[in-house]
């Protein structure tokens, strides 16, 4: 999706100043106008994503099973971490 609207800004772009070139301000500065939507709207959404990534750290076959087996400490190790070991 992200390289759908990528593209769909960059002809945006492009015609809006193929039209500004020709003439046809209206539709041009629409067109570029679309362009800078599509452009606020991938930085807003993607930046927000950037965030809410899952962590695939601790992640098996089936789900996040964690070992509550001792750690080297002696207390059990029931937060999906790394072990010591």
């Amino acid at each position: 999706m992200f390289f759908l609207l990528l593209t769909m800004m960059i002809i945006a772009f492009v015609v809006g100043t193929v039209l500004i070139i020709k003439t046809k301000l209206a539709f041009g500065f629409i067109a570029i106008g679309v362009g800078i939507v599509l452009l606020l709207f991938i930085l807003i959404y993607y930046g927000k994503n950037k965030y809410r990534k899952k962590n695939w750290d601790c992640i098996s076959y089936i789900d996040c099973i964690p070992d509550c087996d001792p750690d080297c400490d002696g207390r059990p190790d029931c937060d999906c971490g790394p072990d010591c070991h």
